[in-house]
């Protein structure tokens, strides 16, 4: 878990952030701080962590203070799913319910879509919406099974769908 939420205006003195890059620079003098490098190495979790006084920092949430000028009120949502992303167009803020429909595939997943399995010789398709999975239908083919799922994803989804995100890249 990160550490406490420290002042806008110590992060300010501590840091510069480029929004098109989405890099965040040290500022501040100190060991360790490296002021032609992007701050931070990436953590277990994949996103960029940032030590401060001997506590892990996100920089994706130091990124969207220092470019709005005020702590997120929530989550952050990495819009493109890359957790080393933070650039300001491909972050915004989201509740624990709409940052968990952009999550990425599950790594036991083997048909390449959510919700999407080969069971008892058919393909099955479901979602999650509100903590609750929704069975969308058996199907013969694969390609139904996901086309059920993509279309429950735009009605129950809609903006907050995984998606390449093209414009982000």
């Amino acid at each position: 878990m990160a550490a406490k939420i420290l002042p806008i205006e110590t992060l300010q003195r501590l840091f510069r952030y480029e929004p098109e890059t989405g890099n965040v620079y040290w500022i501040a003098e100190g060991k360790g701080r490296i002021k032609k490098k992007a701050a931070g190495t990436i953590v277990k979790a994949g996103y960029i962590g940032i030590m401060i006084d001997g506590k892990r920092h996100y920089a994706h949430r130091i990124a969207w203070s220092l470019h709005h000028g005020k702590h997120p009120a929530d989550q952050l949502d990495h819009i493109n799913g890359i957790k080393t992303d933070n650039r300001i167009v491909n972050l915004r803020e989201a509740t624990n319910s709409e940052n968990g429909k952009n999550l990425s595939l599950n790594k036991n997943n083997k048909t390449g879509y959510s919700g999407v399995y080969f069971k008892a010789n058919a393909w099955t398709a479901y979602i999650k919406v509100d903590y609750t999975n929704l069975y969308l239908g058996r199907f013969a083919q694969k390609e139904d099974a996901i086309a059920a799922r993509l279309k429950a994803e735009q009605e129950f989804y809609g903006e907050w769908k995984r998606t390449r995100h093209e414009n982000l890249r």
